[in-house]
């Protein structure tokens, strides 16, 4: 039996972005894109991931080029085995491209903790926080469903922001265990969520933690010089990366990176945790920092208390701890000041 139009238009809709009229559950599996090359890498590291890259980039060109000559059939021409030949070729590629995203992932990885260890070095920082960076670098990994999509993390979205004025969650989190402050600000446009957020955990103004983040890209050498001349326009445009957001919070005062298992504990010590989720339009390559700041019980569950920049510096959101896991991507980043030193708080009272 052949496949029917709607099932066989999936394939194509797929790769153009348009509506799928198949079930859910027919729906094909989404086409990764392809990971930007660092250009600061060395340039052996780099030329095998150039070359991977445009044999890739000349693959998918010539499947959508098939599948465009295959949906232009009628349906009386469409053939069963051109059908499989296209989604076993469909399947292939994004095996293939998954395997590039990772495997360039791992690479990048590692030399921007080499680099971020030496700059470390180069900025006089003592043994003992040398030492943390390093630990904490490394023990970044993702975290989460990883099988949960966007619809589901739409979803779960959604239902957050739904009950932001619950006022009986609002109680319930307030004899829950944390801390409580207000906000640095309201993001608006630009994609400094990371700056808001270590902002928020710190209780500094964003402009010092910005000015920070900069002369910390500036005097490094993991991005390209471009970026390194113009660095607030990389944290506006593009945000700050995952060991960026642990170095940033390291030069305040100590990150620890903390499995999601280990997070009712970490905010029960009174360490706000900078976490990495995906954002509300379930956009997968995408992320968003944001700020968990109390942890409490709701109908026998855990659930948090989250600050989001988008939401306002006295918004806070309420979240179960399945919602979290639909919507996290990495490690959480607990941050805690400096022995002897105290978190100046904002001003404007306490707040969850």
């Amino acid at each position: 039996m052949k496949p029917t139009p709607c099932l066989r238009f999936a394939l194509w809709a797929a790769l153009c972005g348009l509506p799928l009229c198949a079930p859910s559950a027919l729906r094909a599996e989404r086409i990764p894109a392809l990971a930007a090359i660092s250009k600061a890498m060395p340039e052996a590291t780099r030329a095998p991931f150039v070359l991977r890259m445009h044999t890739l980039e000349g693959e998918l060109a010539a499947f959508k080029a098939a599948a465009a000559a295959f949906n232009a059939k009628s349906a009386n021409d469409q053939s069963d085995a051109d059908y499989d030949a296209l989604q076993s070729e469909r399947a292939r590629y994004i095996q293939e491209a998954r395997k590039f995203n990772d495997e360039l992932g791992a690479a990048e990885g590692a030399f921007t903790i080499d680099r971020m260890n030496a700059l470390a070095g180069r900025l006089g920082w003592d043994s003992g926080k040398k030492a943390q960076l390093a630990d904490a670098l490394k023990a970044l990994h993702s975290d989460g469903d990883p099988n949960a999509t966007d619809i589901q993390i739409r979803s779960a979205w959604q239902q957050v922001l739904a009950r932001r004025q619950d006022q009986a969650l609002a109680g319930e989190a307030s004899g829950g265990d944390g801390l409580g402050f207000p906000g640095a600000g309201t993001q608006t446009t630009h994609e400094d969520c990371a700056v808001f957020a270590l902002a928020n955990a710190a209780g500094l103004p964003y402009g010092v933690v910005a000015s920070r983040a900069g002369e910390l890209i500036r005097e490094g050498d993991w991005h390209d010089a471009g970026d390194r001349t113009n660095p607030q326009a990389l944290i506006e445009q593009k945000g700050l990366n995952g060991g960026e957001v642990v170095m940033l919070t390291e030069s305040f005062g100590q990150a620890q990176v903390v499995q999601s298992s280990n997070f009712p504990e970490t905010l029960k010590q009174g360490r706000p945790i900078l976490v990495n989720v995906i954002p509300p339009d379930g956009d997968l390559d995408a992320g968003h920092e944001v700020v968990l700041t109390r942890t409490f019980q709701h109908q026998g569950e855990t659930w948090y208390v989250m600050m989001d920049s988008n939401q306002g510096s006295q918004q806070r959101l309420f979240l179960s701890q399945k919602e979290l896991g639909t919507m996290l991507q990495e490690n959480g980043v607990a941050y805690r000041p400096d022995k002897g030193s105290t978190v100046k708080l904002l001003g404007g009272g306490a707040s969850l």
